[in-house]
Order: structure tokens, then C-alpha cells, then sequence
């Protein structure tokens, strides 16, 4: 009897290991379904990922383009414009120099009368006469400095340097009345 116990005992024992062993492999079958699923979910993850990084990198390199575009036109209207202000510039620094030229030389005109008349100056005169021309000479030589001075001139300093031009002209002009003023009528 006892072999037979030992018997059933060891046919239950073989049919539970049978059961346990077919139970194992269930569950490590179910294991590698979840292993093959999670790996399958996270290839599809990282491909999601590559393809979110890779529109990513591509909307960047659009708006670096764009951006590029963006800065290459602005610098072109940048130096377009500063070419349109220098031609403006030059305009207008001609146009004050071609007057104050002609200022000039309307007190030239009156100078070259004074200068016609200088015979009729009488010899005690002729000394302060000769120092009033010295000094017409001397503005003369200021109002042109002055109106050389218009090239260099900026936006800012156009104002200074047209005052400075009037004023010398006019002291010009004052200095060829005083000239003529030596001359007897």
C-alpha cells in the first residue's frame, strides 16, 4: 500500500508539475506577449517622436530661412535708403553751396565797382582805404573756407554751417560798404 501511495503521490506530484510547468509557460508566454507588445508600443513612441523632432527640424530650417530672407531684404532697403539719403545729402549740400556762391559773388560785383573807384581815393585816404580792401580780402578768403566747409557738413550740422556762411557774408558785404565809404562821391 504504500507503494501505491507513493504511486498516486507521485503521478499527482508528475501531474501537478505537468499543470505547473504548462502554467509556467502561460505565464511567461503572457510575459513575452507584453514584453513584444511594450517593445512594439515603444518603437511606434519613438517613431512618433523622430517624426515630431524631424517637422521640428524642418519648421526650423523654414523659419531660418524665412529669417534670412527677412534680413537680406532689410539690409537691402537699409542701403537703399541710406544711398537715397546720401544722394539727398549731396543735393543739398550743392544747392547751399551754389547759393552762398552766388551771394559771394554779388559782393564780389560790388567789390570789383569799389575796386574801379580806388583811383579816386585821396592820398591821406589811401592808406585806411588800402586796409579796408586787405580785410574785404581776409572775409573773402573766410566765406570761402566757409562754403568749402558745406562738404563736410551733416544733417545735423547744416544749420551751423549755412548761419556761419550768412553771417561772414554779411560781414563781407559790410566791410566792402565800409571800403566804399573811403571813396569820395
Amino acid at each position: 500500500m504504500r507503494k501505491l501511495l507513493f504511486g498516486v503521490l507521485l503521478l499527482l506530484a508528475c501531474s501537478n508539475a505537468e499543470e505547473e510547468k504548462k502554467k509556467i509557460a502561460e505565464i511567461e508566454k503572457k510575459a513575452s506577449d507584453k514584453v513584444t507588445q511594450a517593445e512594439n508600443q515603444a518603437k511606434v513612441k519613438i517613431a512618433d517622436i523622430q517624426k515630431q523632432l524631424d517637422d521640428a527640424k524642418a519648421e526650423l530650417a523654414a523659419a531660418k530661412t524665412k529669417t534670412e530672407e527677412a534680413l537680406t531684404k532689410a539690409q537691402a532697403s537699409a542701403e537703399e535708403q541710406a544711398k537715397a539719403a546720401e544722394a539727398a545729402l549731396a543735393k543739398a549740400r550743392q544747392a547751399f553751396k551754389d547759393k552762398a556762391r552766388l551771394q559771394l559773388s554779388e559782393a564780389n560785383k560790388e567789390l570789383n565797382e569799389v575796386a574801379a573807384k580806388s583811383g579816386k581815393v585821396p592820398a591821406k585816404s589811401k592808406a585806411a582805404f588800402t586796409k579796408a580792401m586787405q580785410e574785404v580780402t581776409k572775409q573773402q578768403k573766410a566765406v570761402a573756407k566757409d562754403i568749402a566747409d558745406f562738404d563736410a557738413a551733416t544733417i545735423d550740422t547744416f544749420k551751423t554751417v549755412n548761419a556761419k556762411v550768412q553771417n561772414d557774408i554779411a560781414i563781407l558785404k559790410a566791410k566792402i560798404k565800409a571800403a566804399r565809404a573811403k571813396i569820395p562821391a
